[in-house]
């Protein structure tokens, strides 16, 4: 049976911690012992209360998220609040918990070439310093984009601004991608498909010339849980996986 430490080797293996931005803390979040036999994983977004909940309920040992649990330096860990109780469940329930956010964006086979995958984009390469940029297969109007990226993540609506171009060269981030605005243009995009953005950047987009397409931050992130339940099986085929997506978490009352 697989063991905790065996995982983490294996995920960063995979997804070098080099791939990470200084900003960021992924990786190991909660692990309760090294030693730790791992028989049930759940993966998801975002360790959320209804996550955990799952986790116990099904005796889940280990939470896989894309999202990490501990993002900020703690400076005290109280029961009370919503934040430390999720930690605190998880170590009194013995679950550990693997975070892998920047470093699973950017990862050849990761997040963005999942969004890429989803939405249809050929010859795509890799943007710097972050995302994807590829080709739509036929030239689109703005709003036939939209109504493309809606079907293809099983979403209701989108959000974005149209600078009057077709939909030809699109550059993907998901998650939030304010800061990637200028990059995309850079590359050649005449369309930029992230998963939100403010009002300051949506209007420093329209100067700009880039059509901008949010199609929320969970559906842009939501393509790579199979990815991540792939990936363990590859190395674990023992492991009992379930994936958990955030809409199953209403049952969970949340």
């Amino acid at each position: 049976m697989a063991k905790i430490k065996d995982i983490i080797e294996y995920f960063d293996r995979i997804l070098p911690e080099s791939l990470s931005e200084p900003w960021d803390n992924d990786g190991v979040m909660v692990n309760t012992n090294d030693e730790a036999s791992i028989k049930r994983v759940i993966v998801a977004l975002d360790a959320t209360s209804a996550v955990i909940k799952k986790a116990i309920e099904i005796s889940a040992e280990l939470i896989v998220t894309h999202h990490p649990l501990i993002f900020s330096p703690l400076t005290r860990l109280v029961g009370s609040d919503a934040y430390g109780k999720r930690l605190m469940e998880c170590v009194k329930s013995d679950i550990s918990v693997l975070s892998y956010h920047t470093r699973l964006d950017e990862v050849e086979g990761g997040v963005c070439d999942c969004l890429s995958q989803k939405i249809g984009l050929f010859d795509t390469q890799k943007m710097e310093p972050c995302g994807r940029i590829g080709f739509v297969n036929e030239e689109m109007s703005y709003d036939d984009f939209r109504r493309h990226v809606k079907n293809a993540l099983g979403i209701n609506s989108t959000s974005g601004v149209y600078c009057g171009k077709p939909v030809n060269k699109v550059a993907v981030v998901s998650g939030s991608g304010k800061e990637y605005i200028t990059d995309a243009k850079k590359a050649g995009a005449d369309t930029f498909l992230t998963g939100e953005m403010n009002h300051s950047s949506l209007i420093e987009a329209r100067e700009i010339g880039l059509n901008v397409v949010c199609g929320t931050h969970y559906a842009t992130e939501n393509v790579v849980l199979q990815r991540l339940k792939v990936l363990l099986l590859e190395e674990f085929p023992d492991l009992e996986i379930e994936i958990m997506p955030f809409e199953a978490e209403r049952e969970y009352g949340i």
